[in-house]
């Protein structure tokens, strides 16, 4: 299944904490940003210019086990 882009970045990390390598490998401070609890993965992509399916894509191969 693939993940929903108006999930926040707390409730992924709650759900699928394998998907934090992601944000830390790109330098980006959304773990602990107090933001996390109302930006959603859609929010996130615009914020850092990521295409909304690349950035799902990444997340979505990590919760897989198959990048990080």
């Amino acid at each position: 299944t693939r993940l929903d882009e108006n999930l926040t970045v707390q409730e992924l990390c709650e759900r699928h904490p394998e998907a934090i390598p992601v944000f830390m490998k790109r330098r980006m401070l959304c773990i602990g940003c107090p933001s996390r609890t109302f930006h959603t993965l859609a929010d996130v992509a615009g914020i850092h210019n990521y295409t909304l399916d690349s950035w799902l894509d990444s997340l979505q191969k990590a919760i897989e086990g198959k990048q990080v």
